[in-house]
C-alpha cells in the first residue's frame, strides 16, 4: 500500500463504513443492490469511492441499514472534502519558489504561522493573504485590482512581495479592531477642525523616547509603539481615521500608505522611524491624502512604479512641510 492511500485512512470513505456495516448485517454488495433497487455495479462503485453518495442513495441507504440519510451525506462531505484539500496540497507543492518570494521576516515576526512539520506548505502563507491560490495572489496584489497610494522612499529596492505582506499586514490588524463606516465629506470637516490640536500634539512630541534595547526588522510591533505613537491613534480615531503601525521590511521600505479600507480611511505607517521628525512628515504627507484625494486611491499595477499621480504627491509634500513648520519642526 502506497503513502497516498494510508493517509486515506485517516478520513474513510463512506463506502468503507457502508463495507463494515454490511458485514455486521450479514448482507454482501448483491444483497445491498436489490434491497436497494440499484445494480450490482452502482453499490460496488460507492463500497470502492468510485461514486458519491448522493440524497437519493443516502436515503435508500436509511430504509435499509436504518442509519440517517444525513449521517450518510455528512460522511461523504467529509471525504470530499479532504480529498480536495490532498489535490490541491499537491497542486501547490510544485510551487515553492512563489513562497520563497516573501521575506524570510513573516515567519520569524509570526505573521504566518506554521504547524511543526508543516513548513514547506503554502496553505498558511495563502491563509495569510486571504487568497486561494499563487495566482489568485498574483491577479490581485500585481494586476491592479488592489487600489493604493504610496509613498516610497527613492532609494530602496522595491519588491512586490514584501511590499503585499506589509499591506496585508495592514488588514489583519484593522479587522482585529473594526471601526465604524465613515462618509468622506464629514471626515474631512472634522479633520480640519481637529488640525490645530494634531499639529500641537506633533509640537510636543518630536523626541523619540529612550530605548532599552534597539528597534530591528524582526521586532514586534507591540514593543515598537510608544505613547506618541498610540495618542495619535486615539486623536485620529475620534475623527474617524485609523491609524496603524507596521514593520515594513529592508527589501521594500515604504514609509506610509493612504487608503480606504472597508469604508474607513487608513494611514498605514512602518514603525522603525529613526526620527520623530521623519514619522511626522509621512503621516502629515498621508492626511493629505485624506483631506484632498479621495477615496479610490491609486491602482498597484506595477510596484516598480511609486505613483501615477506626481501632483498629488507634490500636493502632499506640500501640506507635509506647511503642517511640520507650525509645529516647529526644521523642514
Amino acid at each position: 500500500m502506497n503513502e497516498k492511500k494510508i493517509e486515506l485512512w485517516h478520513v474513510p470513505s463512506p463506502g468503507m463504513e457502508l463495507a463494515e456495516k454490511l458485514e455486521e448485517m450479514g448482507l454482501d454488495a448483491n444483497d445491498l443492490a436489490a434491497r436497494m433497487g440499484y445494480t450490482p455495479k452502482a453499490v460496488n462503485d460507492i463500497l470502492q469511492a468510485n461514486c458519491r453518495i448522493t440524497p437519493d442513495s443516502a436515503i435508500a441507504l436509511e430504509m435499509v441499514t436504518e442509519i440517517p440519510a444525513i449521517y450518510w451525506l455528512r460522511r461523504q462531505m467529509s471525504y470530499d472534502e479532504f480529498i480536495s484539500r490532498e489535490r490541491i496540497k499537491a497542486s501547490l507543492s510544485d510551487q515553492s519558489l512563489w513562497k520563497k518570494s516573501f521575506p524570510s521576516e513573516v515567519v520569524v515576526r509570526e505573521w504566518v504561522l506554521y504547524d511543526k512539520g508543516d513548513e514547506k506548505s503554502l496553505i498558511p502563507l495563502l491563509k495569510f493573504f486571504a487568497v486561494a491560490s499563487p495566482q489568485a495572489w498574483d491577479r490581485y496584489y500585481k494586476d491592479a485590482r488592489l487600489k493604493v497610494a504610496f509613498r516610497i522612499s527613492l532609494a530602496e529596492v522595491k519588491d512586490p512581495y514584501a511590499a503585499s505582506a506589509w499591506i496585508r499586514r495592514g488588514e489583519i490588524l484593522a479587522d482585529r479592531d473594526p471601526m465604524e463606516k465613515q462618509e468622506q465629506i464629514p471626515v474631512r470637516k472634522r479633520l480640519k477642525a481637529a488640525l490645530p490640536e494634531i499639529i500641537a500634539f506633533a509640537a510636543a512630541n518630536k523626541a523619540l523616547p529612550k530605548r532599552a534595547k534597539k528597534i530591528t526588522y524582526t521586532t514586534p510591533e507591540a514593543d515598537v509603539v510608544d505613547d506618541c505613537m498610540t495618542g495619535l491613534q486615539e486623536l485620529c480615531r475620534k475623527i474617524g481615521i485609523r491609524v496603524l503601525f507596521v514593520q515594513n521590511f529592508k527589501c521594500a521600505p515604504i514609509h506610509g500608505m493612504y487608503r480606504w479600507y472597508k469604508d474607513v480611511p487608513l494611514i498605514q505607517l512602518h514603525d522603525r522611524f529613526e526620527k520623530r521628525a521623519t514619522m511626522w512628515f509621512t503621516f502629515f504627507h498621508e492626511l493629505a491624502h485624506v483631506l484632498y484625494h479621495g477615496k479610490k486611491g491609486i491602482c498597484l499595477q506595477n510596484i516598480e512604479i511609486t505613483h501615477n499621480h506626481p501632483e498629488k504627491e507634490d500636493e502632499a509634500n506640500c501640506f507635509a512641510q506647511k503642517c511640520m513648520l507650525e509645529a516647529g519642526f526644521e523642514v
